[in-house]
């Protein structure tokens, strides 16, 4: 009986919609609403009504990764796998791009010194305040006379010169780290401004507070981990972070190339962990995850957890005011009945950690609460579709349609009004893409991701 109810219910409701379809197509007076004018302009810059910037792109990798000093085992390109270079494209497109190479398992603090110090072309300083507090050497790798950037090096060498801005582009925990770098080149540091003063020592330009401006002008972050991902969560709780990372570097480039020497450079010299003449990279890599500095509050791990979220460590970071914000997330998963399930395509790896997001429940991380569950079940393998679209303090929806064939495809889809600048505004998910489809890494034939590069870069040029 409650079934033929249902059926019933269900067949007349498929006779309602397709009546409101038949009546849809033909005009009705004073019903409806007039479909949205269409754009005339020919050019992002037209239509936002922008003279655009050249300004250079500083592109900042994820976990694991790699900046281009270095390819992976000689070959691999973390923008564009072994089939392709995604920067050197973009560069043929007449952009300025560059890719510096910081700390694949450091905090976002770190990793945002050391891009600003390869930036700028200068040695790495992660604060009097900092490296007091976490017990280890304030200063890190020298990049003197190697500037990724020297135009944005004269802002601070010589402050008459004209000011040089650029743009950056983060991917996974490339995102905050963008983030932090763009709060600290807006806002600086009171705490190792003061603790400078102390010492009597001079303070890294980086985070002096007396700045005029953010010297960055847009922040895109594709599939950012923004709130956190709830399996650094669910692997702390089960003790597995450190076969996770084990598991992930081995999964990148296979048991038997770990054993050479120097495939990563995990930039932890300053923690006195340096591999050493001769040592395999699998007994470094143990000797790191049983460190002191693998169970501090100064690594991506802690960075990465959902309930680190509201700690003064990662909560103090604030969007610039004057700094236009993009974002966009992966998914990869299939929503059904309050659970997501990984897409057939999604790489072998990847897989049970999006099953394991698209199901995960605790009690204790209430901030899952704030968001229905298709926004945190929804993942692209390693990042929840809430965390992607940017921090607690929020975004708004800025749809673009970033695989466009060409500027006036993407100039259609795009909202007519300026993106606001302070927040993040979200470009929309991209369908199928897991995390690593982001970057090309495993693309065996090339320029499947280069119209949302062109489009990126697009974007960002076109703001004033």
């Amino acid at each position: 009986m409650i079934a033929t109810t249902f059926l019933k219910h269900h067949l007349l409701l498929l006779l309602a919609v397709a009546l409101h379809s038949l009546v849809g197509a033909s005009p009705v007076p004073g019903g409806g609403k007039p479909a949205p004018p269409k754009n005339t302009a020919s050019s992002l810059k037209q239509l936002w009504k922008s003279q655009g910037n050249k300004h250079p792109t500083v592109f900042i990798h994820g976990l694991l990764g790699w900046g281009e000093s270095r390819k992976l085992l000689g070959i691999i390109n973390y923008w564009g796998g072994a089939t392709q270079n995604l920067l050197d494209m973009l560069r043929g497109q007449g952009h300025t791009v560059v890719a510096p190479n910081v700390g694949p398992l450091s905090s976002c603090w770190e990793r945002a010194c050391e891009a600003f110090a390869q930036m700028t072309g200068t040695t790495t300083d992660y604060g009097v305040d900092r490296s007091t507090r976490f017990n280890h050497a304030r200063f890190g790798k020298d990049h003197s006379g190697k500037a990724l950037v020297p135009g944005f090096a004269a802002n601070f060498a010589s402050p008459s010169s004209p000011v040089v801005k650029v743009n950056l582009v983060g991917h996974s925990l490339g995102g905050p780290t963008a983030r932090t770098l763009a709060h600290l080149l807006a806002y600086g540091s009171q705490a190792e401004m003061d603790a400078c003063a102390k010492r009597g020592v001079v303070c890294s330009p980086l985070f002096w507070t007396n700045k005029t401006q953010s010297y960055v002008t847009g922040v895109f972050a594709m599939s950012g981990v923004h709130q956190g991902s709830v399996v650094d969560d669910y692997l702390q709780a089960s003790n597995g972070r450190v076969q996770f990372i084990k598991t992930l570097f081995s999964a990148l480039v296979g048991f038997n190339n770990l054993n050479n020497l120097d495939i990563w450079d995990l930039q932890l010299g300053h923690h006195g962990l340096n591999q050493n003449s001769g040592e395999m990279f699998v007994d470094f890599l143990d000797r790191v995850c049983k460190s002191a500095w693998f169970l501090s509050n100064t690594n991506a791990l802690f960075d990465l957890n959902v309930a680190n979220q509201e700690h003064p460590l990662l909560s103090y970071v604030k969007n610039a005011p004057e700094t236009v914000y993009f974002s966009t997330a992966g998914v990869t998963t299939n929503y059904l009945l309050g659970v997501s399930l990984a897409q057939i395509s999604t790489n072998l790896f990847l897989a049970p950690f999006a099953n394991l997001i698209g199901t995960y429940s605790n009690s204790s991380l209430t901030v899952l609460n704030t968001y229905s569950k298709r926004d945190w079940r929804q993942n692209d393998g390693l990042v929840m579709l809430a965390s992607s679209r940017g921090p607690r303090s929020g975004y708004m929806d800025f749809n673009l349609d970033m695989d466009s064939d060409n500027e006036s495809g993407l100039v259609q889809s795009a909202p007519t009004a300026m993106p606001v600048r302070g927040t993040y505004n979200y470009v929309g998910e991209w369908e199928g893409a897991d995390h690593l489809d982001m970057v090309a890494i495993f693309d065996l034939v090339p320029g499947l991701r280069t119209k949302f590069y062109r489009n990126l870069m697009r974007v960002l040029s076109s703001l004033p």
